[in-house]
């Protein structure tokens, strides 16, 4: 099966006022997306996060480059190219807008059928699909209240489900779930992972580093419109994985030997001293060298690195 998206080199170019200047948004962009993955689409604010979403969406034009949707080819100078303009592949993409914004005199059921008819959905098939996608993201209770009545968390809920109205197989989500509190940020977590779960592709994009850490498969961090780091989760946050071994009793002349290999030495007030070594350090010298002074081994435990702390780390290395 072909990638649910496969960007190639692809590039956006804007001139500044005036045409004096050219302002390059998206730089030679590379990345896939596997039918089936959440992907995190990260990079600070004016990375080139939404141009890239807009070009996805067919509203910018690429300067240069290839997009792939289900196979199906948007490319170079235009946005969909007429082959593929077809109802069928726009109607197999959701959006989610950061912040999205409903006529607040109607009911989130006239929302949605609203947004069905935009569709072309009809008749029978227009009401279940409302049942449908009120009862899988929580909103059957409040379907007949008007928007101007509901909350924060619960607009977000019914965004996704005009999303969700055709049944797509992608879904585009930017900044999901950001200004909502812990409890609404958890229910559209538990929903994100119950459409992966229905086989559903969600590219999402947030600065929410935590909730993102919790639901994706795979990340691309985004800065100055380059892609600076890709790949699955896991294998980044593991990467550059260290070991922490707790110990007492630790004398000043170990102290010196374990820096001398690189190691990191955290005394507290407890008593208690915890060693920093990379994973790739022999970590049986170490030991070798705690046994030899007589320091006694309280716990040792690996530590992974965060999402967020991977994000600053990179951003900072590539500014630097």
């Amino acid at each position: 099966m072909p990638p649910a998206i496969e960007i190639e080199n692809l590039s956006k170019t804007y001139r500044s006022l005036f045409g004096l200047r050219k302002v390059t948004a998206v730089d030679d962009l590379t990345l896939h997306v596997e039918e089936g993955e959440v992907f995190g689409f990260l990079g600070p604010n004016g990375a080139g996060k939404t141009t890239t979403i807009k070009i996805l969406l067919g509203i910018l034009y690429p300067t240069s480059g290839k997009c792939k949707l289900f196979g199906e080819t948007f490319t170079s100078n235009s946005a969909f190219a007429p082959e593929t303009a077809n109802s069928k592949l726009k109607a197999n993409i959701g959006y989610l807008p950061e912040g999205p914004y409903f006529h607040e005199f109607l009911t989130g059921k006239e929302v949605l059928a609203f947004y069905g008819k935009l569709y072309g959905i009809r008749g029978g098939n227009l009401k279940k699909r409302i049942s449908d996608v009120l009862e899988l993201v929580g909103m059957e209770y409040a379907a007949d209240r008007l928007v101007q009545h509901y909350s924060k968390g619960m607009r977000q809920r019914i965004g996704l489900a005009q999303a969700l109205l055709s049944d797509p197989k992608l879904l585009i989500l930017d900044e999901p779930t950001v200004g909502l509190d812990p409890i609404a940020r958890r229910e559209i977590r538990d929903l994100m992972l119950r459409l992966r779960g229905l086989g559903k592709t969600l590219f999402v994009c947030s600065h929410e580093l935590s909730e993102v850490e919790m639901v994706c498969d795979k990340v691309g961090i985004i800065n100055r419109g380059k892609l600076i780091k890709y790949g699955r989760l896991l294998d980044l946050v593991l990467k550059d994985r260290a070991v922490e071994i707790e110990v007492s009793l630790l004398s000043e002349e170990t102290q010196k030997k374990l820096e001398a290999m690189k190691c990191r030495v955290e005394r507290s007030e407890t008593g208690l001293t915890s060693v920093w070594l990379p994973e790739r350090q022999e970590i049986y010298d170490v030991l070798e060298i705690l046994r030899s002074s007589s320091t006694e081994i309280v716990e040792m435990k690996p530590k992974k690195e965060s999402l967020e702390d991977l994000f600053i780390r990179t951003v900072k290395e590539e500014v630097a």
